[in-house]
C-alpha cells in the first residue's frame, strides 16, 4: 500500500519497535482501522513494526497483514516495505533534509537541490564529484555523504530481505558494519558468516539459511553449530564439555528437523579438529574448552598458586589483639570465628564460608580492627557487585568498599580488561565471592601482587554464579588453602526454625520444622498458590510496610505465580490508582509514583537488583516527563519513558534477584511447574534471605525433592585439580625435585585428536 509517514505515536529505541501512522489514498483500508479523527483528503490509519520509515516527504509502500490489537483496534502490522524515492523537487529537499544522509542538513539540502534540481539523485549516483561544486563540501564531507547514502539504499534492502526473520535494526545495522555494500549478497551466499557477529545466535542463522536452501553439511554451518552448543554449556555454567556429550549434543542440533542424517559424525569431527589446530578450541583430558575459558581457567589457576607459593611473613600472635578487639567492638567471638582471623593473618590466602547469620560480617570487622593495630594500612574491600560492595561498606563501617569490577578498572563487563597495574593493598577482603564467575575469578587472581594477604568470603550453599564456572566451591574443593567453615548461627533468634531448617537443607534432611516462623501452608496449581500469596502480601504489607515484606519465585514468566504474574496482581492492590498518583508509560508498561521497582541493569551508579521506590513523575526544565526514583541509600536518578526499561516492579522479584539481600518476610511459590527449579540452592538461597519469617505456598513433595536436588552444583570445570597441579609443580620444583610429567588420559595431544 502506498503511503506517506504522518505522525509518531510510539518508538522503542532499544528494539526499534514503534507505532505509527500513515496517510494513504488507497480505498483498501478496512473501515475498522481508519482513524475517526482524520478529516482531511485520503485516509490516515495506525501501522507496528520494526524501524519503520518515518520521512515525511516521501512515498513508501508497506507490506504486512492487518491485526486486531485488544486495545487500540485494526492496525497493520508491516512485514515489509520499500522506499519510494521522490520525483519533485521539494520531495528531494525534505528527503536529504530528513537527517537519514550524514553530512546533509535543511541548509545543505537547499543548496544542493538548489544546484541539480530533479537530477540530484542522478547526480549522487552516477556523477558524485559534481557535489564538490557546491560550498561547504569538501572531499572528506562528500565521502560522507556518499557512504550514508550509498549505506541507507543498502540497509534498507537487507532489512526488507531480513524482515521476515524478525532481525532487529541494530543487528541490521552491525551486518551492514561488519561487510558493509557488500551485506546483502553476502548473507544471501554465506548466511553462516553472520554467526561471526556478535548477538547472531546459530538458530537464528540456521533459519536464514535453511529459507535460501544452503546445504545443511556447509563447513560453516558445522562449525556455527559447534561453537552455538558450546554457548549453550557456558551459559548452563560449564566451562567445558565431555568429548562423547558435546558431539553427541552437535549432532542432533545439526540433524533435527530432517528425515535422513544430513550431517554425519565425521564432518563434525573434522570441524572439531580444525577449530582445536586454530586454537579456537581446546581440548585436554577427554573435554572440549571454548579458547577463552580455557584461557581464564588455566590463567586462574596459575596466578592463584603463585600466590600460594610464597615465603609467608613472620608468623604474628594475634590472640591478645583478638581480646582487645572483643572488648572494643563489644562482641563476643566463637572459637570457628577466632579461627578464621587467625587463618587469615596467618596464611597467604584463606577461604571463610557460612551461611547466613553465622558470624562472616563480625570476623570481617575484627580483621580491619586488627590491622589498624598491626599499621596494615593498605586494606582493600571487594565485592562481585555494587549491591554487594554497599552493603558491605554499611556492615563492616569501612567506607571505601567497591566492585571488583572498578578496582580492577574493567568498565564493560562483556570485554577484557588490559589493566597492567597490580591491586595496590597489603591485605584484600573479598566477600559474596560465591557470585564470581571464572572469568572475574582469572581478572581478579592476575592482578593481586605477591605479598598481599587474601581472605575469600562467601556462602558456598548458596546460588553459583550467573557467569559459568564454579569458583568459590572448587577453590575450597581443591584442599590447598584454609577454609574456616562457620556454623554458629548468630543473626536470627535463638532456635529459630529458619536457620535451623537452612541447615538441615544441608544435611540433605528434607524433614523441615514448621510454625510460626516458617510457614507451609499447600495449594494446588500456580493460580490458587497466587491466589494464598496475595492474601499473605497484603496482611504482611498492612502489618510492616511493603518495604519489609518480599515475594520470590524460582520463574519469570511460567504461570500465574511467576514474577510477571504476581507483580500484576499485587501492583493495584499495593499501590492502587487512587489520590490522583501519576503514571508513566514506558514500553507498554505502567508505573505509578509510589511503585516499588528494581533496578535490572548496571547503569548510571545503580547495580543490577537494587530496589527502590518512585517518588515522582513530572516535567523536567526541558518539558520532558520523567520519573523519579530513590533508592535505599539516597541515590536517586531520573529517568524518562524510554529509560524505564531499565528497571521493573519489584513486588515479586526472582530468587536469583534476591542474592545478597534481606528481608523481614519472605513469601515463596513451591510448586510442580516449577521443575527445572527444584534445586537445593535455589530453595536455600530464598528462604535464607528471611531474618524473621517465611512462608512456603505449594507443593511439600516439591520441597523434599527440591532438598535431595544438588544438579546445580555439578558444573563441569577443572579448576580445582589445575589449582592442585600448578601448587605441586612450584613447590616441588622449588624443593629441587623434577615434576612428574602431565599424564594425558586418552593420549590425545592438542594438535593431533584421534577422533
Amino acid at each position: 500500500m502506498r503511503c506517506r509517514f504522518y505522525r509518531k505515536i510510539y518508538k522503542k529505541e532499544s528494539t526499534g519497535y514503534c507505532v505509527y501512522t500513515y496517510l494513504t489514498e488507497d480505498t483498501g483500508v478496512p473501515q475498522a482501522a481508519r482513524s475517526r479523527y482524520f478529516n482531511g483528503d485520503g485516509t490516515v490509519f495506525s501501522a507496528v513494526g520494526v524501524d519503520l520509515p518515518s520521512v515525511e516527504d516521501m512515498e513508501v509502500d508497506l507490506c504486512g497483514k492487518w491485526v486486531k490489537n485488544p486495545k487500540y483496534g485494526l492496525q497493520l502490522s508491516v512485514e515489509s516495505y520499500t522506499e519510494i524515492r521522490p520525483q519533485t523537487v521539494e520531495g528531494i529537499k525534505g528527503y536529504l533534509a530528513s537527517g537519514m544522509i550524514k553530512g546533509i542538513g535543511p541548509a545543505m539540502a537547499e543548496r544542493i537541490v538548489g544546484r541539480f534540481g530533479a537530477r540530484t539523485f542522478e547526480v549522487l549516483e552516477k556523477y558524485p564529484d559534481s557535489l564538490l561544486e557546491i560550498k561547504g563540501i569538501s572531499q572528506k564531507s562528500l565521502e560522507t555523504i556518499l557512504r550514508s547514502y550509498q549505506g541507507s539504499n543498502a540497509m534498507r534492502d537487507l532489512a526488507v530481505f531480513l524482515s521476515p526473520f524478525n532481525i532487529t535494526p541494530k543487528k541490521i545495522q552491525k551486518i551492514y558494519e561488519e561487510f558493509g555494500n557488500e551485506a546483502l549478497e553476502t548473507v544471501k551466499s554465506q548466511p553462516f558468516a553472520l554467526c561471526r557477529i556478535n548477538g547472531f545466535g546459530f538458530l537464528t542463522v540456521d533459519a536464514i539459511a535453511k529459507a535460501i536452501r544452503c546445504s545443511p553439511n556447509d563447513p560453516m554451518r558445522i562449525e556455527g553449530c559447534i561453537r552455538y552448543c558450546m554457548e549453550q554449556e557456558n551459559q548452563a555454567g560449564h566451562l567445558c564439555c565431555k568429548k562423547d556429550e558435546f558431539r553427541e549434543k552437535v549432532y542432533g542440533q545439526l540433524n533435527y528437523g530432517y528425515v535422513s542424517e544430513a550431517v554425519t559424525p565425521a564432518e563434525i569431527s573434522q570441524e572439531l579438529y580444525h577449530l582445536v589446530q586454530e586454537q579456537e578450541f581446546f581440548y585436554e583430558k577427554g573435554v572440549f574448552y571454548a579458547a577463552r575459558f580455557y584461557g581464564y581457567e588455566c590463567g586462574a589457576a596459575k596466578a592463584l598458586a603463585g600466590l600460594l607459593d610464597q615465603e609467608r611473613p613472620a608468623l604474628v600472635n594475634i590472640d591478645f589483639l583478638l581480646d582487645e578487639a572483643q572488648k572494643e567492638l563489644g562482641i563476643l567471638l566463637s572459637a570457628k570465628q577466632a579461627e578464621g582471623v587467625r587463618k587469615a593473618f596467618a596464611s597467604m590466602a584463606s577461604i571463610i564460608t557460612g551461611g547466613p547469620g553465622t558470624g562472616k560480617t563480625t570476623v570481617e570487622r575484627v580483621i580491619l580492627y586488627i590491622c589498624g593495630k598491626l599499621n596494615v594500612e593498605d586494606v582493600l574491600l571487594v565485592a562481585p557487585t555494587g549491591r554487594a560492595s554497599r552493603r558491605m561498606s554499611e556492615c563492616t563501617g569501612f567506607p571505601d568498599a567497591c566492585t571488583m569490577h572498578s578496582a580492577l578498572g574493567l568498565t564493560n563487563e562483556e570485554l577484557d580488561g588490559d589493566r597492567e597495574e597490580m591491586l595496590e593493598a597489603q591485605m584484600i577482603l573479598a566477600d559474596e565471592f560465591s557470585m564470581v564467575d571464572m572469568r572475574l575469578g582469572y581478572e581478579f587472581f592476575g592482578h593481586i601482587k605477591k605479598g598481599t594477604r587474601l581472605v575469600l568470603i562467601g556462602d558456598v550453599n548458596q546460588l553459583p554464579s550467573v557467569g559459568p564456572g564454579n569458583v568459590f566451591r572448587e577453590l575450597i574443593r581443591c584442599g590447598v588453602i584454609p577454609v574456616t567453615v562457620l556454623d554458629m548461627v548468630f543473626r536470627q533468634k535463638e532456635n529459630s526454625r529458619i536457620a535451623m531448617n537452612a541447615h538441615r537443607m544441608q544435611k540433605n534432611d528434607a524433614a523441615l520444622e514448621y510454625g510460626t516462623d516458617f510457614v507451609f501452608i499447600p495449594a494446588k496449581g500456580a493460580e490458587k498458590a497466587a491466589d494464598v500469596i496475595e492474601k499473605l502480601y497484603l496482611d504482611a504489607a498492612a502489618r510492616l510496610g511493603t518495604d519489609q515484606v518480599q515475594v520470590l519465585t524460582p520463574y519469570r514468566k511460567k504461570g500465574e505465580a511467576s514474577v510477571n504474574a504476581l507483580n500484576e496482581r499485587l501492583w493495584n492492590l499495593a499501590n492502587p490508582p487512587a489520590g490522583g498518583r501519576r503514571e508513566i508509560t514506558a514500553g507498554g508498561h505502567v508505573f505509578r509514583d509510589g511503585d516499588k521497582v528494581i533496578h535490572i541493569k548496571n547503569k548510571n551508579g545503580i547495580s543490577n537488583g537494587d530496589t527502590g521506590r518512585i517518588t515522582g513523575i513530572y516535567l523536567n526544565e526541558d518539558g520532558v516527563e520523567v520519573a523519579r526514583l530513590d533508592f535505599s541509600d539516597g541515590r536517586s536518578v531520573e529517568y524518562t519513558g524510554d529509560e524505564l526499561d531499565m528497571v521493573e516492579h519489584a513486588y515479586a522479584t526472582t530468587v536469583h534477584k534476591s542474592q545478597g539481600s534481606e528481608y523481614p518476610v519472605v513469601i515463596l511459590p513451591w510448586l510442580p511447574m516449577f521443575y527445572k527449579m527444584l534445586r537445593r540452592d535455589i530453595l536455600y538461597t530464598a528462604v535464607t534471605r528471611a531474618k524473621a519469617q517465611v512462608f512456603l505456598v505449594g507443593d511439600k513433595r516439591s520441597v523434599y525433592r527440591a532438598v535431595h536436588n544438588t544438579e546445580s552444583e555439578q558444573r563441569n570445570t577443572m579448576l580445582g585439580d589445575r589449582i592442585l597441579q600448578e601448587y605441586r609443580l612450584l613447590t616441588e620444583g622449588r624443593q629441587g625435585r623434577r615434576p612428574e610429567a602431565g599424564n594425558n588420559d586418552d593420549g590425545y595431544e592438542q594438535l593431533a585428536i584421534n577422533f
